[in-house]
């Protein structure tokens, strides 16, 4: 009962809205608001109207004690602007030819009086609205005499939509309506009123397009030769109606109705509905019938229909038993809905060639029906033929699996609905390539294959999956990327408070976690087994790698001094000569203190060799020249110490070219080079740069194991040859 309820309101309020104006009306835009009367909301809003948009003044008052010397005053602006007033829920005793005029230099377009206990209304209270379209008297207490004198100057004035709904007017009489015949294209609403149809007075209206009479316990009209020429909406919802009121004319089978476009019987208590009854409303576009008791629906139930474009016979399954072969054969039908009938779609419940006939239908809405035993064959029946098809919704109607059907005979659908079902697999979709519009929320999906939506991926432009059961796996790292690329198409909007759910449930350790909040990539989905193994082997092939590039590089210095010593005992040959001293030390005066702490302690303390060093060895009285050629040509090796010092120095310049004279007489493995530090490029002479050039040189470094490495090296560089030297063992 709640929901009927629910839909009866939802039907009243679609139906003001219909005829509430003359113009069809899109969401406000651009809203702001202005200064106000205290205790009312006021703002400029901009409409869009057939003609394109207009802006407009907007002001509510409500639950307010108004008398006509205290009525508020629109906005300065409502002076230029069309202005909407709704002075609603409030207490405004009576209405005098002068209590509106107030409101006379304003464009007041729409006014609304909405129940506020009004018992009096004079002859001319309307007569300054100049500009007035819309009157909403309804929910107050009025006397019909009352009112209907105070129509008397409505009619000068633009007037399109009266409401007097829910004013107790159970006795109209039969000249109530005589100052609004004049009225063209006049919509009315009389609701919740009356038991009885008063026939007589709607007559005078000669001009009214729109009616609607719900909600007035009526369950029977009798129209006799009533003829409604330019009615083009009619609502008779949430009446009692046993029997589809009759239409036509039985003689001729002509329309009482004849322009009628809209007409809505919903929520009564028809048993049955004879077409023979509405067979003539040939200009009828929209037939609403949801909500009644039908118990059968026969064939070409609405073949004779020209110009339908729309019938929804949903609500109605409760008291159905039987469903002929092609209900709704017509056409020119474009839409159906046969929604929340929770019927059973098998053989033997329906006859599955309920929609036969209609070759032009482009939606169908079977929402919360039942299909859980449907088989292939039996959707084949029923959907097979509607090729045109464009939309089709059969949300909660318990599938376990996406009927071929669809997929392969149905490919010129753009949105699909299939929400609240079981359904676990969309691979089918492959074949849908013009998809624009997916909706498979609340359904058993765990996993996203890709290629399911290759073929009409770019075209989509909303699908919803939330409240699916994802295994958040790397299988479906595609989805989550699109999903954080256009989240709009997802159902994630900017301007709502709806957060729709694309959670995890499983594995265990992402149970509850949202799709888009997952830590995935594609360098993380790619650690696959196979994948794991082979980085794995690589990482400790990198990690060997740079344990021995480590510990060559802390040993390089043992590693040369090894390569060296092998390569230093292939070459050396034995020398038998008998020399004075095992080398010859040419310094310069500033690196003296490096020779005789550092070299001599090491080579003639711990080595025994005996060094021949200038400042000590040299024969005093001797020329130096004959010193320094006599201590060269008397020992085995030849030690330069070069520096900056040293070749900066002239006498060390001297020096080195009478050794290089020596090293060419007597072979290059005389000489032995040590650099204590990097020379600077100015300093190097052409004698310098070509020893370098063509002799190893060791470099003296600082750190402890450098130095080691120095020396071992220098050993073995100034160590005596003897015949059994090549089959000595090397040691690092």
């Amino acid at each position: 009962m709640e929901i009927l309820k629910q839909l009866q309101s939802v039907a009243v309020v679609a139906a003001l809205i219909w005829v509430s104006a003359s113009s069809t009306l899109r969401p406000l835009r651009n809203s702001k608001r202005l200064e106000c009367h205290l205790g009312c909301r006021c703002r400029r809003s901009e409409i869009k109207f057939r003609q394109g948009y207009e802006h407009i003044v907007e002001m509510r008052c409500t639950h307010l004690n108004l008398t006509e010397d205290h009525l508020p005053l629109p906005p300065k602006q409502s002076r230029k602007l069309s202005t909407s007033l709704y002075l609603e829920n409030g207490t405004i005793p009576y209405l005098s030819n002068t209590s509106l005029s107030v409101y006379s230099p304003y464009r007041i377009v729409i006014l609304s009086l909405k129940n506020n206990a009004i018992e009096y209304v004079a002859k001319d209270t309307f007569s300054n609205l100049m500009h007035l379209k819309t009157l909403d008297l309804s929910e107050n207490i009025i006397h019909e005499g009352i009112l209907k004198e105070a129509f008397y100057r409505i009619a000068l004035t633009p007037l399109k939509t009266l409401n007097i709904s829910s004013m107790n007017l159970q006795n109209v009489s039969d000249d109530f309506f005589k100052h609004l015949k004049r009225i063209a294209n006049f919509n009315l609403i009389f609701r919740d009123n009356t038991h009885m149809f008063p026939m007589t007075a709607l007559m005078r209206l000669n001009h009214m397009t729109s009616f609607d009479f719900g909600r007035n316990n009526l369950t029977l009209i009798h129209l006799n030769n009533a003829s409604f020429t330019s009615l083009r909406y009619l609502n008779l919802d949430n009446n009692h109606f046993r029997d589809c009121p009759d239409f036509c004319f039985k003689e001729s089978n002509s329309s009482r109705f004849p322009n009628l476009e809209i007409l809505k019987i919903q929520w009564n208590e028809m048993r049955q509905i004879n077409r023979l009854h509405y067979n003539c409303l040939t200009s009828l576009t929209h037939f609403y019938l949801n909500g009644n008791l039908f118990q059968e629906l026969r064939s070409n139930q609405f073949s004779m229909l020209p110009n339908i474009f729309k019938i929804t016979l949903s609500y109605v399954g409760c008291a159905m038993h039987n469903i002929e072969r092609a209900v709704f054969n017509n056409s020119a039908l474009k839409q159906i809905y046969f929604r929340n009938n929770h019927i059973w779609f098998i053989n033997g419940g329906i006859n599955l060639r309920v929609f036969e006939g209609c070759s032009s239908l482009e939606l169908l809405n079977l929402d919360y029906n039942i299909f859980v035993s449907t088989k292939e064959e039996e959707f084949n029946t029923l959907l097979g033929h509607l090729t045109q098809l464009r939309t089709l919704i059969m949300g909660g109607n318990n599938l376990r699996f996406i009927p071929r059907v669809i997929t392969e005979r149905l490919t010129n659908i753009e949105s699909l609905a299939l929400y609240s079902n079981g359904i676990t697999d969309l691979t089918q979709l492959k074949n849908m390539t013009n998809l624009k519009k997916l909706f498979m929320g609340s359904n058993q999906i765990t996993t996203l294959d890709e290629s399911s939506f290759q073929h009409f991926r770019r075209n989509l432009t909303e699908i919803i999956l939330y409240d699916n059961p994802f295994s958040c796996t790397c299988d479906i790292l595609w989805f989550i990327e699109w999903m954080r690329k256009e989240p709009k198409i997802f159902g994630y909007k900017t301007d709502t408070n709806f957060t729709p759910s694309y959670k995890c449930l499983s594995p265990g350790n992402k149970i509850g976690h949202r799709l888009q909040d997952l830590e995935m990539s594609d360098i993380t989905c790619l650690l696959d087994m196979d994948v794991k193994i082979t980085t794995l082997t690589l990482s400790i092939l990198l990690i060997v790698f740079v344990v021995v590039g480590t510990v060559m590089y802390r040993y390089r210095w043992h590693i040369r001094y090894f390569i060296y010593m092998v390569r230093y005992s292939q070459r050396q040959e034995v020398d038998t000569h008998e020399y004075e001293y095992d080398a010859f030390v040419a310094y310069s005066a500033p690196d003296r203190p490096w020779v005789i702490k550092t070299l001599l302690p090491i080579l003639e303390g711990q080595e025994d060799l005996n060094l021949c060093l200038h400042d000590r060895d040299f024969q005093v009285g001797k020329l130096i020249v004959d010193n320094i050629v006599d201590s060269i040509q008397g020992s085995r090796k030849i030690i330069i110490v070069l520096s900056n010092e040293f070749a900066q120095s002239g006498w060390c310049q001297f020096e080195l070219n009478l050794i290089q004279r020596h090293v060419l007489e007597n072979g290059q493995r005389l000489l032995v080079v040590v650099m204590l530090e990097e020379i600077d490029t100015r300093h190097v002479t052409k004698a310098m740069r070509a020893m370098l050039q063509t002799t190893t040189y060791l470099m003296w470094g600082e750190e402890e194991y450098a130095r080691k490495a120095f020396f071992n090296r220098l050993r073995m560089l100034l160590r005596r040859a003897t015949k059994h030297g090549r089959e000595r063992r090397l040691s690092v």
